[in-house]
């Protein structure tokens, strides 16, 4: 189920289709990824499991059927298609989780860790996020969210055999946009951009860096103290990753994704550009991701 859903209850207790109720153990739960694992003793001929498929062989335009109990009126079912892929979401503790699968199925409050199945009905995604226009509260229609089921199976793995999950963390917080968005709600070319304000004509701009961090720890620096005004805008305009294991970066979900897929401990090699000066690479060790970001 989503971590979201359990966190911080007192107890826990599953229904059954027959009706039947069962208290249920939090074995673990991540709320890096929404994730969360229930341990409940019951007759083996009441839990049949799904079947669990392969988020990476899914399509845009596949159908897929959504399970769960939508605002409390009984186990419904509804349909709808793969919308996009890859989409990165909020996570409950305000980092990021890669890959997410966005679907046009209707989702409401009580969908939430149910699963999201394929038209072979295994589980391609739980379940996890309608979207809300930003700054409005308004929940926009058609726009819902799945944790992808391989992440899934990865942190249920590590909390059945560990009971806790480690993530990698490099310690910096990017604008939201890459610097080709930037340039586009400025109105500037990437070349203008650039010429003006000394960036790449691409990459990700870090606004801040985690004292102590590994990106800190770097050389790394963040745009506390070098600020620009665009399109009426103060952007804080620290170093630009433009390439990530010599993969170049686009926007701040690039390296999101990288960094999502390491372990503490790993090496990672990024190109880096601080405003006005020559790309440099740097090569950091990547940490153990705080409880919160």
């Amino acid at each position: 189920t989503n971590q979201h859903v359990v966190e911080g209850a007192d107890s826990v207790s599953l229904r059954f289709s027959s009706g039947a109720r069962q208290e249920a153990e939090v074995v673990g739960e991540d709320a890096s990824t929404d994730v969360a694992v229930l341990r409940v003793e019951a007759p083996e001929e009441t839990l049949v499991p799904l079947t669990l498929g392969d988020s990476e062989s899914v399509g845009v335009g596949d159908p897929v059927i959504a399970v769960g109990n939508p605002l409390n009126v009984g186990i419904s079912v509804t349909t709808g298609i793969v919308s996009g892929l890859g989409r990165p979401i909020g996570a409950p503790n305000g980092y990021t989780i890669s890959g997410a699968v966005q679907t046009d199925a209707a989702l409401s409050s009580g969908n939430s860790g149910g699963p999201l199945l394929d038209a072979q009905g295994e589980v391609i995604g739980v379940n996890s996020l309608t979207a809300a226009a930003p700054g409005f509260g308004i929940v926009s229609q058609g726009l819902n969210f799945a944790v992808p089921i391989n992440t899934v199976k990865s942190v249920a793995e590590q909390i059945i055999e560990t009971g806790r999950v480690q993530h990698g963390y490099i310690g910096v917080r990017m604008l939201p946009v890459g610097i080709g968005d930037l340039a586009a709600y400025s109105g500037l070319s990437s070349e203008e951009l650039s010429e003006q304000y000394g960036l790449p004509e691409s990459g990700a701009i870090i606004r801040e860096v985690s004292e102590g961090g590994p990106a800190d720890e770097a050389g790394l620096t963040g745009g506390e103290e070098r600020e620009g005004e665009i399109a009426g805008l103060t952007v804080s305009l620290g170093d630009v990753v433009t390439e990530v294991e010599g993969e170049p970066v686009v926007n701040p979900d690039d390296v999101s994704q990288v960094v999502n897929s390491t372990q503490p401990g790993d090496e990672l090699n990024l190109t880096v550009v601080t405003p006005g000066e020559e790309p440099r690479e740097v090569a950091l060790t990547v940490g153990v991701q705080p409880d919160e970001q």
